[in-house]
Parts: C-alpha cells; structure tokens; sequence
C-alpha cells in the first residue's frame, strides 16, 4: 500500500505552526528599567534638581489587548492610529516617577519672588508604542499630584542628609496640592541611516495641566547595531532606556541631540491652576541639548548622558544642567 501524504502534510504544517508561536513567543517578553537625574551630577543644585523613575513594560506584540493593556487605556486607544496602523511591532509600558525643583539657592528659608516656587510631582504614566524599520511612534497619558504630597520635601531632605549636602529650607513656600494630567503623542523618524551612522528627527505634542507644548529636533548616533536600537529611542532623549525592540538588544552608540519647543505651560513655573500660588512668567520658547551613550549587551542595557537646557522662566540666569543614568533588564 502506498502512504498517503496528507498524513505527512498535515503534521508538517502542525511542526511549523508550533515553531512559528515558538518564534513568535521567543520574540516577546518584558523589560524594567530605572532612571536617576540629577543636576549635582554637573555640578549644581538648583532649578530641575532630581528625578527618579521606574519603568516596566512588555514588548514584541502583535496588537494591544486588554492581556496587555488596562481595560479603559484599551477603550480609549483601541480606534486610534496608535492601535490601528498596520504592520507595527508594538509595546506597552508603565512609568513610577517622583521629580523636584527647587530655586538655586536651596539655604534660603524666605519666599524668593523672582524665581519658580518649591515642586514636587509624583506620577503614573501609561504608554503606547507602535513601531517599525523606519518610524516610531508613542502616546503617553500621565496622571500626577504636586505638593506636599508627593513626598518631594521628605525624599529631598533624605537625600541631603545622607550625602551631607545643605539642608533644604524653602518647602513651607511649594505648590499646594494638585492633581495633574497630560497626554502627549511622540513620533521619530530615521531620516539618514549608514552602517555605524544615522539621523533621527522627532517631534513631540502634549496638552494638560501638567505641562502644555510642542517640541522637535533631531538626533545625531554613531555605533553598532542602530537600526535594532532605533524603536527604544526616546523623547527627549537620553532621559531612559526602553528596550522595547527587544529582540536584537546588543550594541552600542554615542549620540548628541538638539531640540526645541513652545510651551504654553508648565504647572512648575506658572503655580497652581486652581489655586493661588507662587509663580514666575513662563519663557515659551525654550531649547535643549543632550549628548549621551547608550551600551546594550545580552539582557542589559545602561544610559549616560548630560543636558543643558536654557531658562524655564522669565528672568533665569544662566544654563540647566543635570546628569542622567538609566539602568535597564530585558527578560
């Protein structure tokens, strides 16, 4: 008797339907990532003076779904283009961040009126990343409090007591209490690509009482391995590592960027929206650059870089300076 393919042919198909999920499964995993800012790492203390943050996510999927993304950040996202575009890797990822500003000179205990008041904001950001050889794109939703209860006076306090650094005098003269909100769409496009070079140009729009503006710029990278690292780039970049591509994570780049944005506001400068506060006039226009690198080997990825921005406000001498390391796991 002579054997019947089909047999054959079906458990043929059954194997390579099984190694493709296998494949496919192989692709997808999560990361976490830590970040720690702060302007001492220059140099100096005062202005936009520390952050933390920690970030976690899930990367390598096909579509978002409610395994993946909360029910009513999927309600809300599910017609968007950020759900909808076709042939897109895609990302999910969460964000626990505390960050403090203070005037420059932390030792004096009196209202100082030509400079932004006391900040401390804690907040929850949901993002959505959809993502290709060519462009990336994020939609961020952030939740948040100011004041005295986002723990900023006694996490900075801490700090300075351990490290021996001055004491903080000025928080009886911080925001009040506040919730806070923003949404903000990012996209980045590899403009120019080489084998160990590329250019990346992004542009940002976010609305909410937290912060209002639009922001572009562009992206210089030398290294190995670009083209893998690309959908992990961020805005404003070198401020985190997000290893959201994943599947290709080894390598290495140096990169320098140069961006610039209208801010229509800025809960930090402008005070309290709902209350009477403290607060200086906004500079709408404002600028930054940032040069860091970034190295990714095996499971791990880690973030360095500096940033010089110019004055948040009306009136503000002088430069912004803060350091940034980021310190990521892929599993």
């Amino acid at each position: 008797m002579r054997p019947d393919p089909t047999g054959f042919v079906a458990a043929a198909a059954l194997l390579l339907v099984a190694v493709a999920s296998h494949a496919e499964d192989a692709l997808t995993g999560g990361f976490f990532s830590a970040t720690l800012e702060n302007d001492i790492l220059t140099g100096k203390d005062g202005g936009y003076t520390n952050g933390v943050g920690v970030t976690w996510g899930t990367w390598g999927l096909r579509d978002f779904s409610t395994d993946d993304v909360p029910i009513w950040m999927h309600a809300l996202s599910r017609n968007l283009y950020i759900s909808t575009q076709p042939g897109k890797g895609r990302a999910v990822s969460y964000t626990f961040a505390q960050s403090i500003h203070t005037p420059s000179d932390i030792k004096v205990p009196t209202l100082i009126e030509d400079e932004p008041p006391y900040a401390g904001l804690l907040s929850w950001s949901g993002h959505l990343h959809a993502f290709d050889d060519r462009v990336v794109d994020k939609l961020t939703l952030t939740f948040g409090l100011v004041g005295p209860a986002s723990g900023a006076e006694a996490a900075q306090q801490l700090v300075h007591n351990v490290t021996g650094s001055d004491e903080p005098r000025g928080w009886d003269h911080q925001l009040a209490n506040e919730p806070v909100f923003r949404l903000s769409a990012d996209r980045l496009w590899r403009a120019a690509a080489g084998p160990d070079v590329d250019l990346i140009g992004f542009g940002q729009v976010g609305a909410g009482t937290l912060r209002s503006n639009v922001a572009t710029g562009i992206t210089l990278r030398y290294g190995h391995n670009l083209a893998n690292s690309f959908a992990s780039e961020t805005l404003p970049p070198g401020r985190e590592v997000s290893p959201v591509v994943g599947h290709s994570p080894d390598g290495w780049h140096l990169f320098v960027s140069v961006l610039g944005e209208f801010v229509a506001n800025d809960i930090t400068i402008d005070g309290n929206t709902f209350t009477d506060s403290h607060s200086v006039p906004l500079e709408h226009w404002q600028a930054q650059v940032a040069a860091g690198a970034v190295f990714n080997q095996d499971r791990w990825a880690i973030l360095l870089s500096a940033v010089v921005e110019t004055g948040d406000y009306e009136g503000a001498e002088g430069l912004t300076h803060f350091g940034s390391l980021s310190v990521a796991y892929r599993y």
